[in-house]
């Protein structure tokens, strides 16, 4: 059985938050005029200071044209990619790659 991580769920959810607004354009500014919400909330929301209720999802997600789980999915944005990466395996993505890349180079030297 999965233990449940609030921390987690909402750092996933604001981190595609942010992702999706951005990539649709939108400042919280303009987020906040379409959801009819002030700027202050959706901040809080970013900040992970208030928590919107389900209604308030479904219609963030109508806004930014996605459906309402894609939120919360881990691998939903670059950043979840990266931070659920780093949790995982205790490093970052970069430095798990310059560790591969240098442990490839070192053996293609010794091959010569």
């Amino acid at each position: 059985m999965h233990s449940f991580n609030m921390n987690a769920i909402r750092e996933t959810f604001v981190n595609n938050l942010k992702y999706y607004r951005k990539e649709k354009g939108l400042s919280q500014e303009k987020l906040s005029y379409l959801v009819e919400k002030s700027i202050a909330y959706i901040n809080q929301i970013e900040n992970k200071d208030s928590w919107p209720q389900p209604e308030m999802v479904d219609k963030i997600a109508v806004v930014l044209g996605i459906p309402s789980s894609k939120l919360f999915e881990e691998r939903g944005s670059p950043e979840n990619v990266k931070t659920n990466f780093k949790h995982r395996f205790g490093v970052s993505l970069e430095e798990e790659l310059l560790r591969r890349i240098e442990k490839d180079i070192k053996e293609i030297c010794s091959l010569l």
